[in-house]
């Protein structure tokens, strides 16, 4: 359901900034609650990232960036590369940009179809007093016609969903391990344990 129209920007689709979004509304709540129980399934720290891995950063609603991304390294997709390469996305996937919804339901949904190849990590955007500010509220405001306030608005249940999202990963191999997260970790974190009890 999100998949198909999602990627169909990689076929040369127009997408327009503050248009309708092409997603119902309680199909997306649906997504997100969905995501919110496989997020708080996984361990704060995902521990299994075997290389080869594409890492992904910031992608802050750039919606045309990642289909570029996807365009010049390929797509998880079946036809694509998904059964050979896992994702890992660092965070901050709204704000700034025109088409957050665009990217966290495409993230999402292919963390749903995909959820061992496909992980998120949460970002300092991927909460709700960040991002009712620096542009997600705003957009789901306007595109979705929502008060942003209603606990059963779909940035209220992406945003539960943020909430239950790991905050680091680490890539292992025989040879190395790299840990990977949004940020820093600041200087009261000593230890990967002292991560994972937050």
């Amino acid at each position: 359901m999100f998949l198909k129209p999602l990627l169909k920007a990689k076929e040369g689709q127009d997408i327009k900034p503050n248009g309708d979004f092409p997603c119902k509304r309680e199909h997306i709540i649906e997504l997100a609650n969905e995501c919110a129980q496989v997020f708080a399934a996984q361990p704060v720290v995902i521990k299994e990232v075997r290389p080869p891995v594409k890492i992904v950063g910031d992608l802050h609603g750039q919606y045309i960036d990642l289909m570029r991304f996807f365009d010049l390294w390929k797509a998880p997709s079946d036809t694509g590369d998904i059964h050979a390469y896992d994702y890992l996305f660092l965070g901050n996937y709204v704000d700034k940009g025109q088409y957050s919804l665009e990217v966290i339901c495409l993230l999402f949904a292919l963390k749903l179809k995909y959820p061992k190849q496909i992980m998120l990590l949460r970002g300092n955007h991927e909460d709700k007093h960040v991002n009712r500010y620096l542009g997600f509220g705003d957009e789901c405001a306007k595109r979705l016609g929502e008060d942003i306030n209603d606990p059963n608005s779909v940035f209220a249940k992406i945003n539960e969903a943020f909430e239950q999202m790991p905050l680091a990963a680490i890539v292992a191999d025989k040879q190395q391990r790299i840990f990977c997260c949004h940020g820093g970790i600041g200087p009261t974190i000593q230890d990967i344990e002292a991560i994972e009890q937050i």
